[in-house]
């Protein structure tokens, strides 16, 4: 998450962007007292969220979140005030939300919990990988990779699927071609699937994802940015957005579908 907290009291704008530390350890929170170098800020890192001081000099912080819709329109609002007469005038503005000075911890927490735009998990990966509904892999660009071969991409999907472990030919073999049983003509074809994904991957700067063991192929999880992975992690906007649906197109998913559904987070 990237924060960003204005206010013209420079001890209180370093304590929230302190309390956001705590947090989210892993995330940017910066904290401004002069609101000109806060807008460029604001417009460089599309903060999801600006916690905003309504009395400062100069400019008032609700002038400024009219600033701010205009140069990051999904950064969440919250002011930050020691006067609850503003609440009113905060609402009018859609702001996501209100707190009183002193800020504390629970007081932050409860806002994000309830951000009018919620946040969505940045990119860390060298591809965006969706196993929720159809299996679909996007590049850095969020832009749908293409695969020359269907079989490459369901091999990718399998490899996902089994999260890290190493696959061997036979295994992949096994699920890709299912009863046929010419194992040398398989586990050629099979190189052929390989080769085809390793190309297709490496379009998009993204080989290094895949790992190749002795007789074995794998994913790196650490180079993937996954829902399915994040769900078991417990992240909010991953369980919200597995509705019972898992790799739809591979009825071989069928079997983690049950385990999903099996959780008491389910649904």
């Amino acid at each position: 998450m990237i924060t960003i907290s204005v206010d013209d009291q420079v001890n209180v704008a370093e304590e929230i962007a302190r309390i956001m530390k705590e947090i989210d350890p892993d995330g940017i929170h910066e904290s401004f007292s002069d609101v000109k170098k806060a807008l460029s800020t604001i417009k460089l890192r599309q903060p999801d969220v600006a916690w905003l001081d309504i009395e400062m000099p100069g400019m008032s912080g609700l002038e400024m979140a009219m600033e701010v819709k205009k140069a990051s329109p999904a950064t969440n609002i919250i002011f930050v005030t020691g006067h609850e007469e503003f609440a009113y005038q905060s609402f009018q503005l859609h702001a996501s939300g209100f707190i009183l000075k002193p800020a504390t911890k629970e007081a932050l927490a409860r806002e994000l919990q309830n951000l009018r735009t919620p946040v969505q998990k940045r990119m860390t990966g060298l591809i965006r990988i969706q196993c929720f509904g159809n299996f679909e892999v996007f590049d850095k660009d969020d832009q749908p990779i293409n695969f020359k071969r269907s079989r490459s991409k369901e091999v990718l999907a399998y490899m996902v699927d089994r999260r890290g472990a190493m696959c061997t030919s036979g295994e992949l073999c096994g699920i890709l071609f299912e009863d046929r049983e010419d194992a040398n003509a398989l586990k050629k074809q099979l190189r052929v699937f390989m080769s085809s994904l390793r190309d297709d991957l490496k379009k998009h700067n993204a080989e290094s994802a895949l790992v190749k063991g002795w007789n074995a192929y794998g994913i790196d999880c650490s180079a993937v940015d996954c829902d399915y992975y994040d769900y078991l992690k417990g992240e909010s906007y991953a369980v919200n957005s597995f509705l019972g649906e898992y790799m739809l197109q591979y009825p071989w998913a069928d079997m983690t579908l049950g385990e999903l559904l099996e959780k008491p987070d389910a649904l």
